[in-house]
Order: structure tokens, then C-alpha cells, then sequence
């Protein structure tokens, strides 16, 4: 059961600076929605001033910036909502007709590095749940195929295509403490008018890695080459609601 009347002070203090709070079975949860960041005029945050990282409630996102090729990796985040415009330039925004001007994170893999979302002082907290959602690039990418990813499903729409991400949890002493993945696309139904990519914002249940410091995101797919996954990889997370 919700209620926000009747929150001890402390606890409605904690509902300004972290942007929400609940109190289920008197376990109190925040909610980290991203609202509270100022997001620059181009529509997106992809670490371009060299600041490493970003937090918003008591989680840090970790950035990886290159300069001199103007590429990201890691955390960025939006306010983009163009769900029609297919293409790389498109990258920032999220495939949901419905999100409006609402803020949310990007994730996008390192090449060289694993890079974490991570609680402070090796705090350690159960994330119950957190919303996902693919970006619209990624989206027609296997919709439609480009120059590099398949269209998946194939020309006779039977190609078993799937995109998953794959979210670890990890200890202050960076040892796994569990893990869960997400279809992103599933085409592999016996059944075609099943198949699906993500296309709004899913809820989804990470409360299985338990008590984590800090999570990383693995993507795998079945367009993969010798180079490795041909797919766009790109996550779109937002509402991360954990157990203070």
C-alpha cells in the first residue's frame, strides 16, 4: 500500500531530493527518475563536457567521453522523444510514443571497459524494479534493417531475431550477486503476430541480483559477425526504485 500523508519528516525529505518515495511492508523505497538533471538545448547529456559521470538520487552513472572521434559509451541522458526518425542521428531518443518531455538514461556498451550505475561508499541496495525501454534507432534498425543489422524476422519474417540486455548485479567487492535478462525484440515464436520489439516503457523486476553496490549491462543478439553484434545496443532505463 502507497502513502505519502503520513511519512515520518525525514522521509518526506527524501521524497524532494531523490524525486519519490513509498513505504511498502515498512520498507521504504526512493525512485530514481531522472527529473531533477538540467538537460542541455540539443535534447541529450552524452558526457561531451568530460565530466566522467552524472548522479541523479544517490546513484552515479559512469560516462566514457572520446573527444577526438566526438563518441560516448556508458551512461548519457535525454529528454528525446522522436519515435518516427529512423537512423544512428536518432540515437538519443526513446521508442515510446508516449513519453513526452519525461527524462531517462541511455546505456551504451564500452568496447574496452566495463562501466557501471553504482551506489556511493559501498553502500549496498536491492533495486526492486526499473522501467525499460528500447531507443528509437535501435528499434527500426531491426524493424527495417540498415547498411549494418538485419532486419529481423528476415524477408520471410520466420528468422528467430532476438536482442536481449542482460543486467549483473555486484557487491562492493565487485563479486556478481545475480543477474536477469530482458528481450528487447523476440522473434522466435512458431507464431509471427507474436513477434515484437519493445516499443514503451516496461517494468521490469531486478529485485533477484539482491543487495548490489553497482550494476553493469551485457547485449547479445542473433545478427552477430566477426566483429560482434551487428544490432544498434542501446538501453533506455528510467524509474529505478530501490530499498533505502
Amino acid at each position: 500500500m502507497k502513502s505519502y500523508l503520513f511519512l515520518a519528516p525525514v522521509v518526506m525529505m527524501c521524497c524532494v531530493v531523490f524525486s519519490s518515495c513509498t513505504k511498502e511492508d515498512s520498507i521504504v523505497y526512493q525512485t530514481v527518475n531522472f527529473e531533477s538533471l538540467s538537460v542541455p538545448t540539443v535534447g541529450y547529456w552524452n558526457g561531451s563536457d568530460a565530466t566522467g559521470s552524472y548522479t541523479s538520487g544517490k546513484l552515479q552513472f559512469a560516462n566514457q567521453y572520446n573527444s577526438a572521434w566526438q563518441t560516448w559509451s556508458g551512461f548519457a541522458y535525454s529528454q528525446k522523444n522522436d519515435f518516427t526518425t529512423k537512423g544512428f542521428d536518432n540515437q538519443y531518443s526513446v521508442f515510446d510514443s508516449k513519453n513526452g518531455a519525461n527524462k531517462y538514461a541511455l546505456f551504451y556498451p564500452s568496447f574496452d571497459a566495463m562501466i557501471y550505475a553504482s551506489f556511493p561508499n559501498n553502500e549496498v541496495h536491492t533495486i526492486q524494479s526499473a522501467d525499460l525501454c528500447n531507443t528509437t534507432y535501435a528499434a527500426f534498425s531491426m524493424k527495417i534493417g540498415d547498411a549494418y543489422s538485419k532486419k529481423f524476422g528476415g524477408s520471410t519474417g520466420s528468422d528467430p531475431d532476438w536482442l536481449t540486455v542482460t543486467i549483473i548485479g555486484h557487491d562492493a567487492t565487485g563479486t556478481k550477486t545475480g543477474s536477469l535478462i530482458f528481450y528487447l525484440a523476440d522473434f522466435r515464436f512458431t507464431d509471427s503476430t507474436k513477434d515484437y520489439i519493445v516499443d514503451k516503457w516496461t517494468s521490469v523486476d531486478f529485485s533477484g541480483l539482491g543487495k548490489i553496490n553497482k550494476f553493469s549491462i551485457e547485449f547479445a543478439s542473433s545478427d552477430t559477425g566477426k566483429y560482434g553484434i551487428n544490432t544498434p545496443t542501446y538501453l533506455c532505463l528510467d524509474n529505478l526504485k530501490y530499498a533505502e
